[in-house]
């Protein structure tokens, strides 16, 4: 069986890495130009410590691309203790392929019909899928900025959704050595630049920010029930058939509240093979793992729909504190629900507080 993977990103790397494994070479194929200093999209490196294992199921040490840890964040002006650290992305994404040969071009529609079964790892692009079936995507700017401190308060990690008018968010990681990811992200957001320099001006006492580059990029936040189908049967000219199925972002594996979208692509590709190669069990299996991601979509349209203008329900300050339970942040369910009082202000409209 002649198999292909478009796409050496996270989800397919790490497949590539997998299926070696299993004693499975596809052949990888990556011309995406992303433009960008890191030669990523934009993301904040930003995972969970429960992405160690999928690292060693390849036999990577966690330790080798871990930037620093972010024992404490500000989640609007809310403290809580968590497991999230950043990670050196581009270094990992090279070690996944570092033995395998990619083809550094896109694969052409000649060369798929050579293939039995062409996986869309694609991201955001989703090239060889038909399109989702309700897709919603997120704008964002992320700048890599030098800060320096005034005073002995070193910048706190953090990600803020009250200063954001419209649905959005504000992230803040560190990277190490004074070295931060700054960004900013929001469905219906415009002047992303505006926002992110008022931000600075804000903390301009305490601190100076010198830019190093900056990128714009979408995330999917659409969820996988959203996202179907997951996989096509074309015929070729031969007559035999060839299956395009899609692993990680292609089919909406990112978190629809905060673009968390590193962890859930490694554990896509980990279903993928791990149900090689039955393409019905792999679907069943990837909606069943991100089922709450469904819940996460329903709350972001309502949001979006005129009767969410009265601010978030139970269900919805619920499904943001399970959010921040699944990955480890020690929110206290009383102050949770209280500060996430605070999402009325994001869907006040997109020229309110500027």
């Amino acid at each position: 069986m002649n198999i292909a993977i478009a796409g050496a990103g996270i989800a397919g790397g790490y497949l590539a890495k997998l299926l070696g494994q299993k004693g499975i070479s596809p052949d990888i194929y990556d011309g995406m130009d992303h433009d960008t200093r890191c030669r990523c999209r934009s993301c904040g490196w930003g995972v969970p410590r429960s992405v160690e294992p999928y690292l060693a199921e390849v036999g990577l040490d966690f330790s080798d691309y871990l930037l620093e840890s972010m024992p404490s964040m500000n989640f609007d002006e809310l403290v809580a203790s968590t497991p999230l650290c950043t990670l050196d992305k581009p270094k990992l994404i090279r070690d996944f392929t570092k033995d395998i040969q990619v083809e550094k071009r896109n694969l052409s529609h000649d060369e798929e019909g050579d293939y039995d079964v062409v996986v869309d790892a694609t991201g955001i692009t989703r090239a060889l899928l038909p399109p989702c079936r309700s897709d919603l995507t997120l704008p964002t700017l992320q700048q890599r900025v030098a800060v320096e401190q005034f005073g002995s308060e070193r910048l706190r990690a953090g990600v803020y959704g009250n200063c954001i008018p419209g649905l959005g968010y504000l992230w803040v990681f560190p990277l190490g050595d004074n070295i931060y990811h700054i960004g900013i992200g929001g469905i219906g957001l415009t002047r992303l630049d505006t926002l992110l320099d008022r931000f600075y001006s804000n903390l301009s006492e305490d601190f100076s920010f010198t830019t190093i580059c900056s990128c714009h990029g979408s995330v999917r936040v659409a969820s996988p029930y959203y996202s179907t189908p997951f996989s096509v049967t074309k015929t070729r000219k031969s007559g035999s058939p060839q299956v395009i199925v899609g692993v990680g972002e292609s089919i909406g594996t990112v978190t629809p509240f905060t673009g968390e979208g590193i962890i859930h692509s490694l554990e896509c590709a980990k279903i993928f093979a791990d149900t090689w190669p039955d393409y019905q069990r792999y679907a069943s299996s990837v909606l069943a793992r991100f089922a709450w991601m469904k819940k996460e979509r329903e709350t972001l349209d309502y949001f979006l729909s005129q009767e969410g203008r009265n601010g978030p329900r139970i269900r919805d300050r619920w499904r943001f504190y399970r959010n921040a339970r699944r990955s480890g942040i020690g929110l206290p369910m009383v102050e949770a629900f209280r500060h996430l009082g605070a999402l009325t202000q994001w869907v006040e409209g997109p020229d309110k507080g500027i």
